[in-house]
């Protein structure tokens, strides 16, 4: 049976207590108008609408229309009522269904766990826990980590040094291989599975020029103002990646390989 979990976000709420601690008043959630569109947002297709009013008998359609009330959308049966607690929708009935539809489209309802923690549900107070999608997530993610550590083996300690030196700020270079190893094994840790992948499939002029620039950096050799970046009084770039770009540019090797010189006298 397609069921589907509605879950309250723990939140610290004052004095290190969680929002379990003090639980919140049930809400009850209408499917707003979108603005960029002026229709209800529902969260169902053009097929979905149709399969689901043959079914129900209700007006699905999304027409807004200011100061007339919708025939489903402005009554109780258009309302989704939420507490402070796991919430229940069988998605086999087609009400739920439709209450699932306006709880997805609603900005106080993340649709997963992913998209609350990535910042794209700000304001969502619930997230949407859906069993298959949780299960197709963790499955992806652990492919993500099986291909890091198997192009991890191919990788010269002389580009995982540069991949540390990117994703935690440290200098290694001059590390055993096994120190080295082990501040990888720290960056994954720290970055995730999905940046860390980035950088190992990076272009290793690209990322040892990332590193070169950090390092110059910490050692004073280059400044920055914001996020402009300067040899001295000359400035190179606006930011980290067009700095990276201008390293590579042929004409500024004589630029890079004075910095390195410096980098290496220290």
């Amino acid at each position: 049976m397609p069921i589907i979990e509605v879950r309250p976000i723990e939140i610290d709420r004052w004095h290190g207590k969680s929002s379990r601690e003090f639980p919140s008043r049930p809400i009850t959630i209408e499917a707003f108008v979108d603005p960029s569109t002026s229709k209800y947002a529902t969260g169902l297709t053009d097929e979905d609408k149709k399969e689901l009013e043959s079914v129900t008998g209700y007006d699905l359609s999304n027409d807004y229309v200011a100061g007339r009330a919708h025939p489903f959308y402005s009554t109780k049966a258009g309302f989704v009522k939420l507490k402070d607690e796991t919430n229940i929708f069988d998605t086999s009935k087609p009400l739920e269904r439709i209450r699932v539809g306006i709880l997805k489209d609603s900005h106080l309802v993340a649709n997963s766990q992913a998209d609350y923690d990535s910042g794209l549900a700000p304001y969502a107070r619930f997230v949407i826990y859906d069993e298959r999608e949780e299960i197709q997530e963790k499955a992806a993610k652990s492919a993500v980590i099986k291909k890091v550590y198997a192009l991890s083996s191919k990788l010269t300690v002389g580009k995982k040094a540069a991949i540390v030196q990117i994703a935690l700020g440290e200098n290694v270079k001059k590390q055993s291989p096994d120190y080295v190893e082990v501040k990888f094994d720290e960056a994954l840790e720290s970055v995730g599975a999905d940046k860390m992948l980035l950088l190992m499939e990076t272009d290793n002029n690209r990322i040892n020029t990332h590193a070169l620039i950090l390092e110059g950096l910490t050692r004073a050799i280059l400044r920055k103002e914001g996020t402009s970046i300067y040899y001295m009084d000359e400035f190179l770039a606006f930011d980290m990646e067009s700095c990276v770009s201008y390293f590579l540019d042929k004409n500024n090797q004589m630029m890079k390989a004075a910095i390195l010189e410096k980098i290496n006298l220290q």
